[in-house]
């Protein structure tokens, strides 16, 4: 039979494994969003090209650290951050789109 600390503990690591994910995807979304939002203000000066590839980058790597620090606990609080995160560009895309 399975000792329930086995269990627990690989619970643990699925929970963190899973912050990981959507601390990459939560801190990519972010970096997205503030390259567009800095490409409005800045205007047709701006380089988009670079850095969005760059703060991207910066935001996925950011969201992977934040993950490790906050451990399995970071799950919940990560996950609804990448879902709205997710939803706020997929209506930006919207509004846009059908403008």
């Amino acid at each position: 039979m399975d000792d329930p600390g086995d269990i627990e503990d690989a619970a643990s690591r699925q929970r963190q494994r899973y912050a990981t994910a959507f601390g990459w995807v939560a801190g990519g979304a972010l970096g997205l969003l503030t390259n567009w939002g800095l490409s409005l203000a800045v205007g047709d000066s701006y380089p988009v090209t670079w850095t969005t590839f760059a703060l991207f980058l910066v935001g996925a790597f950011g969201g992977m650290a934040l993950a490790d620090r906050l451990g399995p606990k970071g799950f919940q609080p990560l996950g609804i951050a990448a879902g709205v995160l997710l939803a706020v560009i997929v209506s930006l895309v919207l509004a846009l789109a059908l403008t």
